[in-house]
């Protein structure tokens, strides 16, 4: 599903914010279901049969749970969640501007060999910032070559995460009341994609007496221009969270995870249904007129701050009644002749669950 984007949609330093994740459509006793597999489950803590869709969107603004949907597909079984991810983002750089400056944010497993190639070629128009685990390893630029025969070298100096050396560059700064430490390395890429150079940022919240707030910092990967603003490249990752939010919207009150079918099409349909119906309440966020409840808090009822998705569904009903028409009252349908006498439906056949492919054994020497 493509669609247009709000025109107010976040923007942190002329790009535009587009954050991916997936999250599972759980169906442990569906047998009769196509395409499950196992994804895992961060409330159950293991992996459960079922299905996963990767999502493409725009956050709003920051301090707003609104996001704006552009993309949305199901994980096949053939395939991985990042490869789906990879198809989305050469789509988002084919329906890119020449003069368009986009930044695909994404957490800590995308960075794999399969995603981080999707990016190369594509700057400036499309940028990746991407976390990264804090025991990854990341290369410079290898030296000039000396002359000697062979091989030019591809990788020069190893930067280990867990034990980096002296930035090339650091700045501390307050963001929105926090102070923060954030140091950058130039010219970095990783093993199996060295196409990709960009900068390793590594950012830390210090507590009023200057020593980390947090035991590990927070690591990520910058695929733009390397002289960009690094409060920015903060608060461009932080406006990922808001996908999180999304994610928890549909699934507690638009019924993301209600339908119970056992056809994929139906499937797939539901939740572009589900989209398609955030995206009503997403135009519809500065028309409707609120109605507060008695128990709200005082700074939720202040007129000058925007509504959340919650307070325009609660107020969908009485708004909806005052638009238009655009569809003809169904007719009735009849009765039903039901089933033949003597017809016995044959058993719907079961699918298995694929087993996740464990490593190949290594040929004997």
């Amino acid at each position: 599903m493509v669609v247009a984007e709000p025109p107010d949609a976040a923007t942190v330093a002329g790009f535009a914010i587009y954050a991916i994740d997936t999250t599972p459509a759980l169906r442990p006793d569906a047998e009769t279901v196509r395409e499950r597999t196992k994804v895992y489950s961060a409330e159950h803590e293991r992996a459960i049969p079922g299905h996963q869709f990767s999502w493409l969107g725009r956050p709003i603004a920051w301090g707003q749970s609104w996001f704006a949907p552009r993309d949305v597909r199901r994980v096949p079984a053939s395939s991985k969640a990042v490869e789906v991810a990879a198809q989305q983002v050469k789509r988002l750089a084919e329906d890119a501007q020449p003069t368009d400056a986009k930044a695909v944010v994404v957490d800590s497993h995308y960075p794999q060999p399969s995603f981080l190639r999707a990016f190369v070629g594509l700057a400036p128009r499309v940028v990746l910032l991407a976390r990264l685990g804090c025991n990854r390893v990341l290369y410079s630029a290898p030296p000039p070559r000396t002359g000697r025969p062979g091989r030019p070298r591809v990788h020069g100096e190893k930067l280990r995460l867990q034990a980096p050396r002296k930035p090339d560059r650091q700045e501390t700064f307050l963001l929105r009341g926090e102070q923060v430490r954030v140091g950058a390395w130039f010219n970095q890429h990783f093993r199996a994609v060295p196409e990709l150079v960009g900068m390793a940022v590594r950012v830390e919240y210090l507590k009023a007496d200057g020593t980390p707030r947090y035991k590990r910092p927070l690591w990520l990967f910058w695929s733009g221009p390397q002289d960009s603003a690094l409060a920015d490249l903060v608060q461009m990752y932080r406006l990922r969270f808001v996908i999180e939010h999304f994610f928890r919207f549909l699934k507690q009150r638009l019924a993301l995870l209600a339908a119970r079918v056992t056809d994929l099409g139906a499937i797939e349909t539901w939740v572009w249904g589900v989209a398609l119906a955030y995206w009503q309440l997403l135009l519809a966020r500065q028309l409707v007129k609120p109605s507060y409840r008695p128990w709200d808090p005082t700074a939720r009822q202040d007129p000058n701050r925007p509504l959340t998705p919650g307070q325009v569904l609660t107020s969908w009903p009485g708004f909806s009644r005052g638009l238009e028409q655009l569809t003809v009252a169904p007719r009735p349908a009849g009765k039903a002749p039901g089933r033949a006498a003597g017809f016995r439906p044959k058993p719907r056949p079961r699918y298995p669950v694929p087993k996740a492919q464990g490593k190949k054994a290594k040929p004997a020497a």
